[in-house]
């Protein structure tokens, strides 16, 4: 194909803001997972984790968030492509370093969801196919989005190598540090593209000294010239805002915060519908229904959901059941595997309900109108989960010791029956009690026992 007109390079992003397709391209809704009953119990939790994991819905947050890629995206092709020539120009001449190339920074707690809005961004930008940029040289690829994942890479020329050209990349030609922002510049701007982002960049950073490594990484990235964004937790965000104030003013200027979506919202709703989906024959009640209570476990972070899910159903296999019941989703978030999640769940819930200190990977270093009014619906939820805890764990503290046996008999007869060898008989199952039935339970426990019901 001969290059002749801007949209070349323009259309890839229009095509992508078009309505609908952003959903199209990277939502993956649920698929049952079958036949797990007669499964070793990990390789069965193993499937229902895979099946979880694999759903991917576009949220209004996540979707805002998206769009808001591409139209930079979309903004530097028009600018930069507006000369067809500027690509051929670029392998000759280079490019010119930016000093202004501020970067969207998401951030949010752990498991809220920020890499997944980068692999979205991935399937939605997936266009490499080969371009002619004129008759005397060969075909380029034409690149609609570059992918960094830093993780543990040592050195700034080992985070940038993948995004210069193939002689480079592969180490057949060498380069120095302070040369890698502007061979990739060059090799990026001869792709066309248009969009860059970079992930797993706290793990770069375990110790404070690591911190300055990760700010001088980030800054070279900022020098290879593109629309870009990077993934940090909190807990990054706070080492950074230690450095110099000219390494925060290029890397925060443009911070996004992704929140948990509401329980009641019409996305969490539909994300705990995809759940049901996969869980058809893995669970015996419908999530749905437990919604609000599932959210309150997890404060909203899906990563958790998952986490809880999969160890509710290993519990329910390792005591002889077939299908998990809500009593093992709540056994799953007091066990042991779930005590680290869980510590960080309940500081949460703690610090919205009465505040005092919190710790910084799970506190917003932000502020400002946009994010405190976001902040604070968040804020409400925990609250709410917690005056739900405290609600239930009061009406206990006050049942008598007839009353709580009668608590348990019930809470006994709810669980499911251990499988035993030989034959196994189906019995009736015992249907979810409300909290009324549960203390006029413990008044007639009371009454049998000859004592005064309201006593």
């Amino acid at each position: 194909m001969t290059l002749s007109r801007t949209e070349v390079w323009t259309s890839r992003y229009k095509e992508a803001l078009e309505p609908g397709v952003i959903k199209q391209r990277a939502e993956t809704r649920g698929e049952a997972v079958r036949g797990v009953a007669v499964l070793e119990i990990e390789v069965a939790c193993q499937r229902i984790l895979l099946g979880l994991q694999n759903i991917n819905l576009i949220t209004e947050q996540t979707e805002a968030i998206i769009r808001l890629c591409i139209e930079r995206a979309l903004a530097h092709a028009q600018l930069v492509y507006a000369d067809p020539t500027s690509a051929l120009r670029a392998a000759y001449e280079g490019v010119a370093l930016r000093e202004d190339n501020v970067p969207i920074l998401l951030t949010g707690l752990a498991g809220v969801g920020k890499t997944r809005i980068r692999l979205s961004i991935q399937r939605i930008l997936a266009g490499r196919k080969h371009i002619s940029i004129d008759e005397a040289h060969p075909l380029v690829p034409l690149i609609d989005y570059a992918d960094c994942v830093i993780a543990q890479q040592s050195s700034v020329l080992e985070v940038l190598k993948p995004l210069a050209n193939p002689e480079i990349a592969s180490g057949a030609v060498k380069v120095k540090r302070g040369a890698i922002s502007a061979e990739c510049a060059r090799w990026q701007r001869v792709c066309g593209t248009c969009l860059l982002g970079a992930d797993e960049t706290q793990f770069m950073a375990q110790s404070e000294t690591a911190s300055t490594l990760v700010t001088r990484t980030l800054l070279a990235l900022a020098d290879v010239g593109l629309p870009w964004f990077f993934v940090a937790n909190y807990s990054l965000i706070w080492k950074l805002l230690a450095r110099p104030s000219e390494a925060i003013q290029r890397l925060l200027g443009h911070p996004v915060v992704v929140l948990p979506d509401p329980p009641n919202s019409e996305d969490w709703v539909a994300l705990v519908t995809e759940f049901d989906v996969v869980l058809d024959e893995a669970f015996e009640f419908k999530l749905i229904d437990r919604r609000v209570e599932l959210w309150n476990l997890c404060a909203g972070l899906k990563r958790e959901v998952v986490k809880l899910l999969v160890h509710a159903y290993r519990i329910a296999r390792r005591v002889g059941a077939l299908k998990a019941s809500w009593p093992h989703v709540m056994q799953a978030f007091q066990s042991v595997e779930f005590s680290a999640p869980r510590r960080d769940i309940n500081l949460l819930i703690a610090y919205a309900g009465q505040g005092g200190d919190l710790r910084r990977d799970l506190k917003c270093p932000f502020d400002g109108p946009e994010v405190v009014a976001r902040s604070v619906v968040y804020s409400d939820q925990l609250r709410a989960a917690r005056a739900s805890v405290v609600a239930r764990a009061s009406i206990e503290a006050a049942m008598t010791a007839e009353e709580k046996a009668a608590l348990d008999a019930i809470r006994q007869a709810e669980r499911p029956i251990t499988k035993q060898s030989g034959q196994v008989v189906a019995m009736p199952k015992a249907k979810s009690r409300s909290l009324e039935q549960l203390l006029q339970a413990g008044r007639d426990m009371r009454e049998a026992l000859g004592r005064d019901p309201h006593g």
